[in-house]
């Protein structure tokens, strides 16, 4: 078959479309949520120049960081394009850099005195004497949006599990150009241009695409945010890089990893961050975005891709550093919002890296987990700061049940499960106080956090934690936007008891009532919007995935699953 035929039977283009080598030069229109233009690419971003789209990313209120990253080979002369959405307030600025031909942070600091900043690129390749090219003018709340207007809106959302779009079994994708796309993360966006064309577009189950539904269904979160949400900001919560997805690896056409070099690890490593950078090319210019790492993201302690997994990261996404008294590696740190700051501020959430300063190999109880002697320090400090709402986020608790990645293995802990006190960790293991997370939910209790957010689990759940002094905050498991519902780990007898029924999970013969699930997977996010007095935690469905999850076939995109004040 032929590639523009391929294309034209899977219903995503007009069949006088031809391919060409440069795959995003084929389409006519710009794709760009802010203000279209005819003439540059499709993807949210241009090809030809960048290897994905800019990112901006606020370190603290008065300090942020735009990134961009040249694509290979190329040197750029670029122009950032600085102006107040008032100009009465300040007038545009202009900053030049030469010759850039690798990935250039660029810092703005104290700039922010209204609550919208607008800026553009404008950019040629170093050698040519003309030829200036530009974005569009990128609009972005600042931190003193918070301040003015008394509300915010964050997006959480985890482990996308795009990777796990690799090819298995019947799932092989036959079309090179496509599987190119997976790998390279630019599928997301040729998802996301047809969701926009047509919003309650899925995949033909028997063409090509429905063979990468992961990616589907992270493209159809990706829309609802942007086009509905338009939050302040987003925090994912891990597992969606892919860095150490190793049993994957295969499948997406690279090496087995018991036969890379470390020369092919650090290339392998540079592959999976530009990656994600693509995937979220549509979000990065205007909505900042934050990490937190998670196992599959490839810093864990156990994994022989940390070195090389932290150098990319730290080269393609820039976190909040030393400069706001963080980590040097951007890895753990504490984000505050709103006035006062740095004395204290109305809004600090502190970022927690789980994967990093445990053993060198998979704990094997509760009790080996660990954020280390200087991140619990470092945590420990951060938590007496003066805040009005705190809230704490990591991939999974620092414990959980002696369970591997399901219940039949019991050779080593996986941070499975909303364990949170010693009470829930009896019978489990030997030293219910001993358990780092025993320690950490204490100091929480003592501080006022209001919620601690976590994946790993891949459902929406919330928890009440209290102590015996009646203080209580709630555990939150963020929800997955990946395609199908682990309906094995629904069934297990810990899950059972600490997450309670599923309800009816919607491949079952026999479905159960709905009503009974106690907690909803696969496809959503996590929205809490702060507004002057209140906050208000909800699960929204992102993507239709119907029968492969418990949420009922009724439930739209975009609608509530579950909603409640804090």
């Amino acid at each position: 078959m032929k590639r523009r035929d391929f294309l034209h039977l899977t219903g995503l283009f007009p069949l006088t479309l031809a391919f060409d080598k440069n795959f995003p030069s084929l389409f006519k229109n710009q794709f760009n949520p802010v203000s279209p233009s005819p003439s540059e690419p499709p993807f949210p971003y241009d090809s030809t120049a960048f290897e994905a789209a800019e990112r901006i990313v606020f370190l603290n209120n008065h300090q942020a960081v735009i990134n961009v990253i040249p694509k290979q080979g190329l040197s750029l002369d670029i122009n950032l394009v600085l102006s107040s959405a008032d100009l009465s307030i300040l007038r545009p600025r202009i900053l030049k850099f030469q010759g850039v031909k690798d990935s250039l942070d660029i810092l703005l600091e104290n700039y922010f005195w209204g609550p919208e900043i607008k800026y553009r690129l404008e950019y040629r390749e170093s050698l040519a004497k003309s030829g200036w090219r530009a974005t569009e003018w990128r609009r972005v709340k600042t931190p003193f949006s918070f301040v003015q207007k008394r509300s915010l809106k964050i997006i959480f959302y985890g482990d996308d599990h795009t990777f796990d779009d690799a090819d298995m079994g019947q799932r092989v994708v036959e079309d090179k150009i496509l599987s190119s796309l997976r790998l390279n993360g630019d599928y997301i966006n040729l998802f996301l241009q047809e969701i926009m064309a047509r919003p309650n577009f899925v995949p033909d189950p028997n063409s090509e695409l429905s063979k990468m539904m992961n990616g589907y269904c992270l493209a159809s979160t990706l829309h609802q945010i942007l086009f509905f949400e338009k939050p302040d900001l987003i925090f994912i919560l891990g597992d969606t890089t892919g860095a150490a997805a190793f049993h994957k690896w295969m499948g997406l056409g690279l090496k087995n990893p018991s036969e890379v070099s470390e020369a092919e690890m650090e290339g392998y490593s540079r592959l999976f961050w530009l990656r994600m950078r693509k995937m979220l090319s549509a979000l990065t210019p205007t909505i900042p975005v934050y990490l937190v790492l998670g196992n599959h993201d490839g810093e864990s302690s156990y994994r022989p891709s940390r070195e090389p997994a932290r150098f990319y990261r730290l080269k393609y996404w820039r976190q909040p550093g030393l400069e706001s008294g963080n980590s040097v590696f951007q890895n753990y740190f504490s984000l505050q919002w709103g006035e006062r700051w740095p004395e204290g501020s109305d809004l600090q959430i502190i970022v927690l890296d789980n994967e990093s300063y445990n053993p060198p190999w998979l704990p094997l109880i509760p009790e080996e987990w660990t954020l280390g002697e200087t991140q619990k320090q470092w945590f420990k400090n951060e938590l007496q700061r003066e805040a009005r709402w705190k809230f704490v986020l990591f991939h999974h608790v620092l414990g959980g049940w002696p369970r591997g990645s399901n219940e039949a293995i019991t050779s080593y802990s996986y941070g499975r499960g909303p364990l949170f006190t010693s009470e829930d960790y009896q019978g489990l293991c030997a030293r219910p106080e001993a358990v780092e997370q025993v320690i950490l939910t204490r100091w929480m209790l003592e501080s006022g956090v209001k919620a601690l957010f976590y994946g790993h689990d891949h459902i929406f759940h919330v928890k009440k934690i209290k102590d015996n002094q009646n203080r209580q905050m709630l555990g939150v498991c963020v929800g997955s936007t990946k395609h199908v519902g682990e309906l094995l780990w629904y069934q297990g007898e810990l899950w059972t008891k600490f997450y309670g029924p599923y309800g009816a999970y919607w491949t079952e013969t026999k479905a159960r009532d709905p009503k009974k699930a106690n907690f909803w997977g696969p496809s959503g996010y996590t929205r809490l919007i702060i507004d002057k007095d209140k906050v208000l935690l909800e699960y929204v469905r992102s993507a239709y995935n119907h029968p492969y999850t418990n949420i009922p076939p009724d439930v739209i995109k975009g609608q509530v699953l579950s909603s409640m004040l804090i």
